[in-house]
């Protein structure tokens, strides 16, 4: 296993396991996201609030047990493939959300936290996309020691790479988003 392949499964995963968590514990706010976002059919909210946690869960099992090295050939590509189309799927959707609302703030509904749908939540989905089709595209299966790196620091870089870039993704569009009536420390309105 590459640790790049390794850090970008680990990142997707991660992002995937918080997000499958949170929208498998309450997906009566992803619901109210959905119905919020008004894109979808009325009576496709209850089902995708139910099954889009369920889903997200499987695939960063999957992720993380393939990022450990526990999976490889075939069943990584099918999770890596299954990751990106629904990253890609995100990122496509929330575009037509921030079209459709012109500007309103509305909930992304990501499970990630409570950040509006941004252009940087649109980036994110997509980075995702991205990491997955690396997975997908990179060598995997069981760790193996590559001349002058033993296997454990291999997994420790990869580790560490994995779970900055999943902070770093999932954090990026509440980072940058910036509450009404904001002031800086001198009391200017930003």
């Amino acid at each position: 296993m590459s640790a790049l392949a390794a850090a970008c499964a680990w990142a997707v995963g991660a992002v995937l396991l918080a997000s499958g968590l949170s929208h498998t514990r309450a997906p009566g706010s992803t619901r109210a996201a959905l119905q919020a976002h008004g894109t979808l059919p009325a009576p496709t909210h209850r089902w995708l609030a139910l099954g889009l946690g369920p889903v997200e869960l499987v695939l960063a099992v999957g992720l993380l047990a393939a990022g450990a090295g526990l999976l490889g050939g075939p069943g990584v590509r099918a999770l890596a493939l299954g990751a990106a189309a629904l990253c890609l799927g995100f990122a496509a959707y929330l575009r037509v959300v921030r079209r459709r609302t012109h500007g309103q703030e509305v909930p992304c509904g990501c499970g990630l936290g409570t950040a509006p749908v941004t252009g940087w939540s649109v980036l994110r989905a997509g980075l995702l996309a991205a990491f997955a089709l690396v997975t997908l595209a990179l060598p995997t299966g069981p760790w193996t020691a590559a001349p002058g790196a033993p296997v454990w620091a291999q997994v420790v870089v990869a580790a560490g790479g994995g779970l900055a870039l999943a902070v770093a993704t999932a954090a990026l569009p509440a980072a940058r988003a910036v509450p009404a009536g904001l002031t800086t420390l001198t009391g200017a309105a930003r």
